[in-house]
């Protein structure tokens, strides 16, 4: 019997001395591409294609978010929260459940853990965490999507 291999396209950290592992919640990396217009929310003729929010959106490759150890006063918690709200909104802007317009959606990798640093900022994939398969891929969408912006969507706590 062949043993399943999620991790796909995706380097997936190993827990140690500044990884943790969570064993109780899932992480999946979808590699995306959309028209920048739909950033505002408009429909474009290709971008049909919708991605579910689960789980917490960690971040994106591009703008990589960090959660904060301790909140110290009430001023930064509300600062954080916006700030976390913004990079979410940024992808899921509707009813935060249902994402932009997208014209290419692909799950590339997921594990049955979530990861996060020792300073409780999650781990999110970056163009470096692929594999060679998972760069190659990437660029193969970038060439077929050559006008739109091509995205790492890491999502943890599923």
């Amino acid at each position: 019997m062949l043993r399943e291999d999620n991790s796909g396209f995706v380097n997936f950290p190993i827990a140690g001395k500044f990884i943790t592992k969570i064993d109780s919640a899932k992480t999946f990396v979808y590699l995306v591409a959309f028209d920048p217009i739909d950033l505002t929310n408009k429909n474009y003729i290709l971008s049909n294609l919708q991605l579910k929010l689960v789980g917490a959106l960690s971040s994106d490759d591009i703008s990589i978010k960090k959660t904060p150890l301790a909140v110290e006063n009430l001023e930064d918690f509300v600062k954080n929260q916006l700030e976390q709200n913004e990079f979410q909104a940024r992808y899921f802007p509707n009813d935060l459940d249902q994402s932009i317009p997208l014209t290419s959606a692909i799950c590339i990798g997921w594990s049955e853990n979530s990861f996060e640093f020792k300073d409780a900022s999650s781990w999110a994939c970056t163009f470096r965490d692929l594999t060679n398969e998972g760069q190659k891929l990437y660029y193969s969408i970038k060439k077929l999507h050559n006008n739109k912006e091509i995205r790492i969507l890491t999502f943890n706590n599923i």
